[in-house]
């Protein structure tokens, strides 16, 4: 966790789901020192509770030497972080806690995270439910549900 990481950046081109070359260039560290970026896209990675989560926007650096996750995006994109009595809470845009981080003897917020892997277990056409799954995104089935119940979507039928 960084305050002073304009981007999030990973080493570990392992870890995205998603990898695009359209953002190259140089990104300099507060030691002076300069590496390239080799592409961007996005990191999935698993909560404590087998919720997954994309971290969007990554740099890709193959020269790092750690991850890093900068709070200042984490603040653009709605996330809230606290820093208070040694512990930082990141809270996602709904203000869920996702992370609880003690701070580290050496004064550093390290946070532990299990990268997931995007995979699709099935697919369905034959099934008016699993359409709709699909057409919103591979969204899950209680949302969807809920949007039926509430009339939110024109055309989307009751589902079980």
């Amino acid at each position: 966790m960084d305050t002073d990481a304009s981007n999030h950046m990973s080493r570990s081109k392992a870890a995205f789901a998603d990898l695009g070359t359209g953002v190259i260039g140089p990104v300099k560290f507060g030691d002076g020192s300069i590496a390239r970026i080799e592409g961007s896209g996005t990191v999935l990675f698993t909560y404590k509770n087998g919720e997954h989560r994309s971290l969007p926007n990554v740099y890709y650096l193959s020269r790092l030497t750690a991850n890093i996750i900068s709070i200042g995006q984490l603040d653009e994109g709605g996330f809230q972080v606290l820093v208070e009595e040694g512990v930082m809470r990141v809270r996602d845009e709904e203000r869920r806690l996702l992370a609880r981080i003690p701070r580290s003897p050496g004064q550093l917020y390290v946070l532990d995270v299990t990268i997931a892997r995007a995979v699709c277990l099935a697919t369905r056409h034959d099934d008016v439910a699993w359409t709709w799954h699909a057409r919103f995104g591979h969204i899950n089935f209680a949302a969807l549900r809920k949007m039926a119940r509430e009339g939110l979507v024109r055309g989307l039928p009751l589902l079980r």
